[in-house]
């Protein structure tokens, strides 16, 4: 093969995986929502975590609360660039006892909301 012909192919196929990475990159990018996630705690126990993971997981991100923090009765807390990659996103609230309470909301909108009730389940580990 001419040393020529060969160069030109090596940068015709160089050039076409890395406009190929660019497209896949910005598909995979272009999957990824980013919203907003009100939690309102309307039960008696205060909440002092909340951490998310995908739906169908229990794969928990780290505390997106300020330590010595928490969301009392009639409060909220607002999950601001909650990445989300499917059509649903689990949201994980632990209280003072460490029981944890578990939400799934949709990904479907920029901002959704989840609230927290007296009868919300408590995960206490029994």
């Amino acid at each position: 093969m001419n040393p020529k012909r060969h160069s030109r192919l090596a940068w015709t196929v160089a050039i076409t995986l890395a406009i190929s990475t660019l497209f896949v990159t910005a598909r995979v990018e272009g999957a990824r929502s980013f919203m907003s996630i009100t939690v309102a705690n309307n039960s008696d126990r205060p909440i002092y975590h909340l951490y998310l993971s995908p739906a169908d997981r229990d794969a928990w991100g780290p505390d997106l609360m300020a330590p010595n923090t928490s969301i009392n009765k009639g409060q909220s807390f607002t999950i601001t660039d909650a990445a989300c990659s499917a059509n649903e996103i689990k949201v994980i609230a632990e209280d003072q006892q460490g029981c944890f309470s578990y939400g799934v909301v949709s990904c479907a909108q920029a901002t959704t909301s989840w609230t927290i009730a007296n009868d919300t389940p408590a995960d206490c580990g029994n």
